[in-house]
């Protein structure tokens, strides 16, 4: 774990096969059953173990919103708005003002700050001035992908981008699917994005203290 301001955050993806109260959380080889799902699924990047080692698992967003919890106890997927603070926290101290509530460097060098100096680019590359991870805090962001709505897996390791879900909803109506918002950095810029997506997709989870 790693202290950011006012937060504690996990200083690497989680990789839990199991909800807070002991129940498995289902694995997902096939794509079709996947892509069906309307509960919690989890997966390892490629189905590849030693990936999933090092970058976590993907887990659908069923099992980011189940009451039985995902994260471990003391713990909690965050909301969007605690992503928020932490980055107003990263703004204050990157221009050393105050500025509470204020995400200024959402669209500036927030997603730097947070990239693990592993894996984003080639090695040759790694090193080279505006491309270089700063991983300031140690929160380490990897590169680790996703898995689509159709059960695909895309943008892992180098050039690739790293997605979290958070605890919070889009609902619509009347009968399209709801929305999880999330935040994701990409290997060709320093921004760390907001968005949002069908529960469908396999995303990463980062876990705040409660």
């Amino acid at each position: 774990m790693v202290q950011i301001g006012d937060q504690c955050w996990f200083a690497e993806n989680l990789r839990s096969e199991y909800y807070r109260n002991g129940d498995e959380i289902v694995y997902e080889q096939e794509d079709q059953e996947w892509k069906d799902a309307n509960d919690g699924r989890r997966c390892s990047y490629e189905h590849d173990e030693k990936k999933s080692a090092f970058f976590g698992q993907l887990y659908n967003g069923y099992t980011v919103l189940d009451e039985r919890g995902l994260c471990p106890w003391g713990w909690h997927v965050p909301e969007d708005e605690e992503w928020t603070d932490l980055v107003a926290f990263l703004s204050e101290g990157a221009i050393d003002i105050e500025a509470e509530g204020w995400n200024g460097l959402a669209d500036g060098e927030v997603g730097q700050m947070l990239k693990s100096k592993c894996c984003w680019m080639p090695q040759n590359l790694s090193d080279v001035s505006g491309l270089s991870a700063q991983d300031e805090f140690g929160f380490r962001a990897l590169p680790a992908g996703e898995r689509g709505f159709g059960g695909f897996f895309s943008n892992a390791g180098n050039y690739g981008s790293g997605k979290w879900w958070t605890g919070s909803t889009i609902a619509y109506e009347p009968a399209r699917q709801n929305e999880i918002r999330y935040r994701f950095i990409d290997f060709s810029d320093s921004e760390l994005h907001q968005a949002s997506a069908m529960m469908t997709r396999g995303l990463s989870v980062r876990c705040v203290e409660d």
